[in-house]
């Protein structure tokens, strides 16, 4: 979420906050290559919504007539814990992410453009902290073979290698998102001045 170049100078924080888009960015913007991975997520994502759908839809109509499917509760709360996952690493790249407005008192835009690089910075870190988190857990059920509880006794390593992905892809955004960010700020930087004068 860059400002335009076109747009002026802000002389204060407020005006900085105030050329922020009042929406967040459409994962649809993604298009460039260095998006890929991101973008094969989401992909990912969606087709997994529409079968849960209609397997949800599919297994209400067996039971009305007592038929039941097992594992359809175990089933859907895995499909959700996935598409969590999956789509984060895209929110991430749009800067679809919660946005707390706590430095809008502040007179200065490059208090408000630190403050933005700071929780970028922040971001990046905890993205990759959740990432080796999530690889020891999928090393760990792999060679263990650890199964979780349920009708289907799934092996766990399934679930905690689709939580790798989607941290590792989470990672990749927040790089791009912080360099992108990075050059953002030394763009608007270097023209304060001269507007100034």
């Amino acid at each position: 979420m860059s400002i335009p170049s076109s747009s002026p100078t802000p002389d204060s924080a407020e005006q900085a906050l105030a050329q922020l888009p009042d929406t967040a960015n459409d994962t649809a913007d993604l298009r460039e290559r260095i998006w890929i991975p991101e973008r094969a997520l989401e992909g990912i994502a969606a087709v997994l919504i529409i079968a849960l759908a209609v397997f949800v839809t599919l297994t209400v109509i067996l039971r009305y007539f007592g038929q039941g499917v097992l594992g359809t509760v175990e089933l859907s709360a895995l499909a959700m814990v996935v598409l969590t996952v999956l789509v984060v690493p895209a929110a991430t790249a749009a800067d679809e992410n919660f946005i707390v407005e706590i430095v809008d008192m502040l007179e200065r835009p490059r208090l408000v453009d630190m403050a933005r690089l700071l929780g970028a910075v922040v971001q990046l870190i905890v993205s990759l902290f959740l990432a080796f988190s999530a690889l020891e857990l999928f090393l760990y059920d792999w060679s263990t073979k650890t199964t979780m509880a349920g009708e289907l006794s799934m092996a766990r390593y399934w679930l905690s290698l689709a939580v790798f992905l989607g941290f590792a892809v989470l990672v990749h955004a927040s790089v791009l998102f912080l360099i992108r960010l990075v050059a953002s700020v030394r763009s608007t930087a270097s023209r304060r001045p001269h507007e100034g004068a």
